[in-house]
């Protein structure tokens, strides 16, 4: 089922941070990259340039630990990525530092937000305690590796269309991970690298906005 879109009435845009990118010290391949894609971490990482996209070691922890906890029932999960857009020598990269999720319907083949679960969703991310934006999405394929299949290619063109937007799919059965973005008519995948610790974390407070989201359809995506 693809993820409908939700109404918002009231949308702000702003310029990415300017800050330097994590230093090389700071940073780690995930431990389930496949070996190409361990290979193009290392190329990325030699060049010194940085990466389009970091995950906090924190965000990549919940992410894995949710993906494992439905994988020997065969069950998918999904959530949303949390984070900033930063930019730095004229080039903009993407920090993942928490998620937003809920309870979901889900099957060995597809998921979505459980509609009766929406006003938990809402206030859990009104509740991140940094001033976020949601900067892609994450979902698991127990045991069937890591894609983007048409139906969450559907999802991401509607719902997670700008350049700073992921799609981080995760194979909690096979030990994958991989990352996508959109490319032409398709998707591609990018290096992706784990940060030991983002020097925002510290700097969380109350949340300093609030949104105004009208949901009035199911929110999914499947295989």
């Amino acid at each position: 089922m693809p993820m409908s879109k939700p109404r918002i009435v009231k949308e702000t845009r702003r310029a990415p941070k300017e800050r330097r990118p994590p230093p090389s010290s700071e940073t780690r391949p995930h431990p389930w990259l496949h070996p190409d894609s361990l290979d193009e971490y290392r190329r990325v990482a030699h060049a010194g340039k940085g990466f389009e996209l970091y995950l906090s070691a924190a965000s990549e922890d919940k992410i894995r630990l949710h993906a494992i906890r439905d994988a020997d029932k065969g069950l998918e999960v999904m959530g949303f990525l949390l984070g900033d857009v930063r930019s730095w020598e004229g080039s903009c990269y993407t920090v993942v530092r928490d998620i937003g999720t809920t309870e979901l319907k889900s099957s060995a083949s597809k998921v979505r937000f459980d509609p009766s679960a929406f006003p938990k969703l809402f206030k859990g991310l009104d509740s991140a305690g940094f001033d976020y934006i949601i900067v892609g999405w994450y979902h698991s394929h127990p045991a069937h590796t890591c894609f983007l299949s048409r139906i969450d290619l559907e999802t991401q063109r509607s719902m997670f269309r700008e350049s700073y937007h992921s799609a981080l799919v995760i194979d909690p059965v096979s030990e994958e991970i991989k990352a996508f973005k959109l490319s032409g008519n398709s998707y591609a995948e990018i290096p992706f690298a784990i940060v030991k610790s983002d020097e925002s974390e510290g700097n969380r407070g109350n949340p300093a906005r609030r949104r105004r989201l009208k949901q009035t359809t199911r929110l999914g995506q499947g295989l």
